[in-house]
């Protein structure tokens, strides 16, 4: 039972994956390849490192099912690292993820236990998430994630299924995009000691022209989480 859960969700990762080549072929696929250089690491509301990090992304989409890995690592000496996989099936208006983060805290590289899959003891964090995404005309998303098996325990070691939800509403000015958005979690566990806001602000986008063929979006977050009293600003860029 240690090691079932995150196995099962590895094995239906490759299972999927050999599913859709078998019906589909070389039809709706894709291989996506992107890197983004952010001045620090904030998640959910979470600073998760105070330094400029590289955040680069791998994903195989087939029709509707997406697979893939992306990662942060810090350039600083803190030397904060982290690789996650992911699996999703999305529609026009609903997405569903299974997320495998490995270590979101703690450095990468000082012990080797990335194999090390007991529910008591591994590093790795599975969520499932689901997400609502608006139509044009209406371009509201509404996120929901649960931590369901891993490292997301409390001091007696057990789940404490940490959750969180948000809500966030695009729309464009000219030549930028903007985002506002509100997150909160419903009770105790990683995010917060209790019920309450921990992810608040708005975030901008615009593309800077290189060329006539190439683009460079860059990307401003105002962000507080009024649980932590905490306040950021982050800025990044995509290539």
């Amino acid at each position: 039972m240690k090691t079932r859960s995150v196995i099962l969700c590895l094995s239906l990762f490759l299972l999927s994956a050999g599913e859709v080549f078998s019906q589909e072929g070389e039809k709706d696929l894709s291989v996506n390849v992107s890197a983004d250089i952010v001045s620090r690491y904030v998640w959910r509301g979470m600073n998760l490192s105070s330094s400029p990090v590289a955040q680069p992304a791998l994903s195989l989409s087939i029709g509707n099912l997406s697979i893939g890995s992306w990662a942060s690592y810090s350039f600083s000496p803190e030397l904060f690292q982290e690789v996650d996989l992911f699996l999703t099936y999305e529609t026009s208006y609903v997405s569903l993820t299974i997320n495998d983060y490995y270590n979101p805290v703690d450095t990468l590289g000082s012990s080797g236990d990335y194999f090390h899959l007991g529910k008591a003891s591994t590093r790795h964090t599975l969520e499932g998430m689901i997400a609502l995404n608006g139509p044009e005309s209406f371009p509201v998303s509404l996120i929901a994630g649960v931590m369901f098996y891993g490292n997301d325990r409390d001091e007696e070691g057990n789940n404490l299924y940490s959750t969180y939800l948000e809500l966030n509403y695009t729309a464009g000015i000219r030549d930028v995009e903007l985002m506002p958005f509100i997150g909160i979690t419903p009770s105790a566990g990683y995010y917060g000691d209790s019920f309450g806001v921990v992810n608040m602000g708005i975030t901008a986008v615009r593309n800077i022209n290189i060329s006539e063929k190439f683009q460079i979006p860059v990307k401003g977050s105002f962000i507080v989480n009024p649980q932590q009293e905490k306040v950021f600003f982050v800025i990044g860029i995509t290539f």
